[in-house]
C-alpha cells in the first residue's frame, strides 16, 4: 500500500480551511529567512498552502551579514506583535549567528516550528505548544492510514534534531517501542528485518535496500535526495516497494504533510496567543 500523502494531506487541509474561515482575523505567520536556496524553495511552498487557506504570511529577508542584534531586536518586535500569530526563523542561520540562541528567543507559544529549546523541552514531558512540522507529518501519514504505533517496534535512522530526537520522543509518548539508528550503529540491516515501521531520516540515496527489509516492513521515507536525473528521490531504493507492506513514496509523502502540520500549528498558536 502507498502511503499517499497529497491524499491524506488535502482532506487535512479541508478540515483546516473549515476551521480558519469561521475565525475573528485572518491569521498571520511571520518568516525570518536568508539568502539560501533551499529556504526559499521552502518559502515558496508555504505561500502556496498559505494562499489555499487565506493565511497571511510576512516575509523577513536579510542577507547573510545581518548582525545578532538586527536580528535579535527583530524576534522581540514580533514576539511582541500582537498581529503575528507564529513566527518562524528559516535555516540555515547565517554562520557568525549562534542557531540555538536565536531559535531559542522566540516566543514558545508562537514557535510554529516546534524547535525552540522550551517546545523541545516540553516533547520530553509530552507538553509541547508544537510538534515540529516533519517528525509530526511522519507521524499523520501513518495515522491518516490507520496504522497503530502503539507496542510498535519502530526504527528511527536519523538522529538530527530536526527530525531524528524529536521523531523518537513522539513515538515514544505514542506508546512505541523505539531504536534510533545512526552511523556508528553496527548491524543495522539485522535491526531493519526486525523493525515494524522503518523512519528513514538519513539524506542519502537508495540508503534502505531491499534486503533491508521483509513483506511485514512499513517504510516512512523522510529523506530528500535527488538521482542522476536530478528527479526527487528518499532514502529508500524503490526496489524496496514492491517487497514491503507499506510505504510513503518521495516526492508525494511526508514531505506534502509538512506545511499542513506548519498551518495547524499556527492555528493553535493563535489559540494559546488568545488566551
Amino acid at each position: 500500500m502507498i502511503l499517499d500523502g497529497k491524499v491524506a494531506a488535502s482532506e487535512f487541509k479541508e478540515k483546516l480551511k473549515d476551521e480558519i474561515n469561521k475565525l475573528d482575523k485572518k491569521l498571520c505567520l511571520a518568516i525570518i529567512c536568508f539568502d539560501d536556496k533551499a529556504s526559499l524553495s521552502y518559502l515558496k511552498g508555504r505561500q502556496k498552502i498559505a494562499d489555499e487557506l487565506n493565511v497571511e504570511i510576512q516575509v523577513f529577508k536579510y542577507s547573510s551579514d545581518i548582525s545578532k542584534k538586527q536580528l535579535v531586536d527583530l524576534i522581540e518586535k514580533l514576539n511582541n506583535d500582537n498581529h503575528i500569530d507564529g513566527l518562524m526563523v528559516d535555516r540555515p542561520l547565517p554562520k557568525h549567528i549562534d542557531e540555538m540562541e536565536i531559535l531559542s528567543l522566540i516566543d514558545p507559544k508562537k514557535d510554529v516550528d516546534g524547535y525552540t529549546i522550551n517546545n523541545l523541552g516540553r516533547l520530553l514531558f509530552n507538553q509541547s505548544f508544537h510538534h515540529c512540522a516533519t517528525p509530526m507529518a511522519a507521524i499523520k501519514i501513518l495515522q491518516y492510514y490507520n496504522i497503530s504505533i502503539a507496542s510498535k517496534n519502530c526504527l528511527v535512522i536519523g538522529r538530527s534534531v530536526n527530525v531524528g530526537k524529536p521523531l523518537a520522543l513522539l513515538l515514544l509518548n505514542l506508546n512505541a517501542t523505539v531504536t534510533i539508528a545512526h552511523s556508528k550503529t553496527t548491524n543495522l540491516s539485522e535491526k531493519c528485518q526486525k523493525a515494524d515501521i522503518i523512519f528513514l531520516a538519513v539524506g542519502k540515496k537508495d540508503f534502505l535496500k531491499k534486503e533491508d527489509v521483509n513483506e511485514h516492513t512499513i517504510i516512512v521515507d523522510i529523506g530528500i535526495n535527488f538521482d542522476n536525473d536530478g528527479k526527487m528521490c528518499g532514502d529508500a531504493s524503490k526496489e524496496c516497494y514492491d517487497k514491503v507492506l507499506s510505504y510513503s513514496p518521495v516526492p508525494g509523502g511526508v514531505g506534502v504533510l509538512t506545511n499542513v502540520i506548519l498551518m495547524e500549528n499556527l492555528l493553535k498558536a493563535y489559540k494559546l496567543n488568545k488566551k
